[in-house]
């Protein structure tokens, strides 16, 4: 692997790291050798790890969107109650769709990452 590709790569999994919120001090977040498999596959494990971490602690602790909806349906249509609810929904998708939006960007780079660093070993 060329020179640049190789710090492009360390590079994107320190930006990772720091988009998860990994510790300042995080193996993450130095630079490691392409060469040494035990370091790509321990990165790869702290990567999913800092992701899950991630997750769990910056997931809108609001009520589940899902469920409220189910909620709707069991009361009649344009009442009050149903408007009560239809708020309740709408405030808690306010609060997720962000965290989703979020959540899919970082797959989508965890995921090209993990193939990358994959494909070294």
């Amino acid at each position: 692997m060329n020179e640049s590709l190789h710090a492009d790569l360390q590079q994107r999994v320190i930006a990772f790291a720091r988009s998860v919120e990994a510790p300042e001090d995080s193996f993450l977040i130095s630079r490691f050798s392409l060469s040494d498999a035990d370091r790509i596959r321990s990165t790869i494990d702290g990567m999913t790890l800092a992701l899950i971490s991630f997750c769990y602690h910056r997931h809108p602790r609001g009520e589940n969107v899902h469920e409220v909806m189910e909620e709707l349906e069991r009361v009649a249509p344009d009442s009050t109650e149903a408007r009560q609810i239809e708020q309740r929904a709408d405030d808690a998708a306010a609060l997720q769709i962000p965290f989703i939006v979020t959540i899919n960007r970082l797959l989508e780079e965890y995921y090209d990452l993990r193939q990358r660093l994959e494909s070294r070993l």
